[in-house]
């Protein structure tokens, strides 16, 4: 039985001899604490504002989706995303699940951007159709292209020591790729790290930075030039999203290919982005895309251009919307710029059974559909009442 392609047309593509009724979907807005705060540039986390949502079909399936707010790169709250999967769901209630495509169609048709909420309607929806049929996710979404993935350890301390003793921690259990948060220090400070870390973890290990945007052009230049011999794999972010012309010229440097992560949006920024030799690479999230299906082809654009790509949750999504990345990213043909995982930074990850990453490797899970049961009881602890 083929699924590739995305799209499950008949009965017959679908293993199933009847429609599958979409007839109810249940929201739990939800806010995790996190086990430390995370500074980013202009921001610091202390919790994940996160949307889940529950679909049934008529013959007692159900799928789950998972969604994080993110004002500052997608425009939703966990409340704009709430009344927006409301909308959504108006529109493709008693729909055949099977006509993904179609049912996707009808949610983007629904309202404007939200690409949030329509990426945890059909993670949802992939959940369900794969538990109905009986198939992992990664089925779904075109066949496995990997069994085994390198998920990334993030750092974000605020001083350099504390960065070198984490990365030395983490590499001691297994650990070998790791993203250093830049931009939340002094420009000396955020060089010491690089530096530190790199000599700490040693050559062979893959290092990157993020910046979120948060550096000045000629703050950047000078991150750039007196880190070059730490051998950064990627910079992601180093300038806003909008400054196309002075991140082409950070890429066209030539020291340290330059990543784009909130400048990328869809199938349009990833090709304005590559003409203008911007990027070098891109990151890839559900959130920002619309779903799993958008990130697959917007992917294969990529790739066609020649472009690195990094898949990666939100922080801090539950090992449900990991795992939902993990699925894409196995899927993905080319795929050498990582992964981020971010259920690992919850205090509480309300699921039977999280996603286990063991030195430093993760697979996909194996079971239907996503493979994770989210622990409804558990996440009702951390709901939160939509306000009147």
């Amino acid at each position: 039985m083929n699924y590739a392609g995305k799209t499950l047309t008949t009965p017959a593509e679908a293993g199933a001899d009847a429609p599958i009724r979409l007839k109810r979907m249940d929201l739990f807005p939800a806010a995790l604490p996190l086990r430390q705060p995370m500074k980013m540039a202009g921001v610091v986390i202390r919790e994940a504002e996160n949307l889940f949502l529950r679909i049934e079909s008529a013959d007692g399936f159900i799928g789950w989706g998972e969604a994080a707010s993110a004002p500052a790169m997608t425009g939703e709250t966990l409340w704009g995303m709430t009344a927006a999967a409301r909308l959504i769901w108006d529109s493709i209630k008693d729909c055949d699940a099977r006509l993904r495509p179609d049912l996707m169609r009808r949610a983007r048709a629904a309202i404007y951007g939200n690409t949030g909420a329509k990426s945890a309607v059909e993670m949802a929806v992939v959940d369900l159709i794969g538990r109905k049929l009986g198939v992992s996710a990664v089925e779904l979404l075109g066949g496995r292209s990997r069994d085994v993935l390198e998920p990334m350890w993030m750092l974000g301390h605020a001083m350099p020591e504390e960065d070198i003793e984490e990365a030395s921690t983490q590499y001691a259990e297994g650990y070998r790729f790791f993203k250093l948060k830049v931009g939340t220090k002094s420009i000396e400070n955020d060089i010491a790290s690089i530096h530190g870390v790199r000599e700490a973890l040693g050559p062979a290990a893959k290092l990157c930075a993020d910046a979120n945007g948060g550096l000045q052009f000629t703050v950047a230049c000078r991150l750039i030039r007196e880190t070059e011999s730490a051998n950064l794999l990627y910079l992601e972010q180093p300038l806003p999203a909008d400054s196309l012309d002075q991140l082409a010229k950070l890429n066209q440097l030539g020291i340290v290919p330059v990543g784009i992560d909130e400048g990328i949006h869809s199938r349009h920024d990833i090709e304005t982005h590559a003409a203008r030799g911007a990027a070098s690479g891109i990151s890839l999230k559900l959130i920002k895309l619309g779903g799993l299906t958008p990130a697959l082809e917007c992917a294969g654009r990529a790739i066609e251009l020649g472009l690195s790509i990094n898949v990666a949750a939100k922080v801090a999504e539950t090992s449900l919307a990991s795992a939902a990345a993990a699925h894409v990213a196995a899927a993905i043909r080319n795929f050498d710029w990582g992964l981020s995982l971010t259920q690992i930074y919850l205090e509480h990850d309300p699921v039977h059974g999280a996603l286990r990453i063991e030195n430093g490797r993760v697979t996909p899970p194996a079971g239907q559909g996503l493979g994770v049961e989210v622990d409804e009881t558990a996440l009702r602890h951390f709901e939160r009442a939509v306000p009147a």
